[in-house]
C-alpha cells in the first residue's frame, strides 16, 4: 500500500482522537491566559489608600468552535499529497490548514480566503488528477479494490479512471461528473472500509 494511501485511511481515526480530545463535548480550541490587575482605590473618609490585586482570567479562541470534519480532514489529505500540508489530519481548520489552504490557493491563481469552499475543492480535483501517484495510489488503486475500475494503476486519469469515479459517484448518490472531489474521495475511502 502506497503512502498516499495509508494517509488517506487514517482519516477516520484522525476524526475519532480529535472528536475524544475534549473532555467536555466542546470542539473549541482556547488557552487561558490569567492577568493580575492592581485596583487602586482611595477612601474619601480616611484620607488613605490602599491598593488591592485582582485576578481576571481572559480566554481566548482559535476563531468560532471548528469541529474536526471529515471535509476538512480530506482536503488535508490531498494538499499533503500535493506538498502544500505538513500537518497531522485531524480535520480541524487551525492555522496550519489554513496556510496550506492560502499557498496552494495562490499556486492555484483562485480566490484566497484560506477556506476550502467550491472553487477550492474544484482546483483540488483538478490537482490531484494531475498527480500520478495521488492517481495510482489513491484512486485508480481503491477503484480496483472496489471492482470500479479494471486496471491498470498506471497513474493516468484517463477515460477509464474517470468512468470508474463516474460509477462510484452514482453509487454515493453524487453528480456522476468524473471529478475527484474531497467529498467523492470521502465516498471512496468510506466504501473501502465497509
Amino acid at each position: 500500500m502506497g503512502t498516499v494511501r495509508h494517509i488517506g485511511l487514517v482519516v477516520a481515526l484522525a476524526l475519532v482522537v480529535a472528536s475524544c480530545g475534549s473532555s467536555d463535548g466542546s470542539d473549541e480550541t482556547s488557552s487561558t491566559t490569567s492577568t493580575t490587575v492592581a485596583a487602586t482605590t482611595t477612601s474619601t473618609t480616611r484620607a488613605t489608600t490602599s491598593s488591592s490585586s485582582t485576578t481576571t482570567t481572559t480566554t481566548t479562541t482559535s476563531g468560532p468552535s471548528q469541529p474536526a470534519t471529515a471535509y476538512i480532514a480530506t482536503a488535508q489529505v490531498q494538499l499533503k499529497a500535493l506538498g502544500y500540508f505538513d500537518g497531522d489530519v485531524d480535520g480541524i481548520p487551525g492555522p496550519i490548514t489554513v496556510d496550506a489552504v492560502t499557498a496552494f490557493q495562490e499556486d492555484a491563481g483562485i480566490g484566497v480566503d484560506g477556506e476550502v469552499g467550491p472553487e477550492t475543492e474544484a482546483a483540488l480535483a483538478e490537482a490531484v488528477q494531475n498527480d500520478p501517484t495521488f492517481v495510482e495510489e489513491v484512486i485508480q488503486e481503491g477503484l480496483m479494490e472496489l471492482g470500479l475500475y479494471p486496471g491498470p494503476a498506471d497513474g493516468d486519469y484517463g477515460k477509464g479512471t474517470r468512468r470508474g469515479v463516474e460509477r462510484l459517484q452514482g453509487d454515493c448518490e453524487l453528480e456522476p461528473d468524473g471529478l475527484f472531489t474531497i467529498f467523492t474521495h470521502i465516498c471512496l475511502e468510506a466504501a473501502l472500509r465497509a
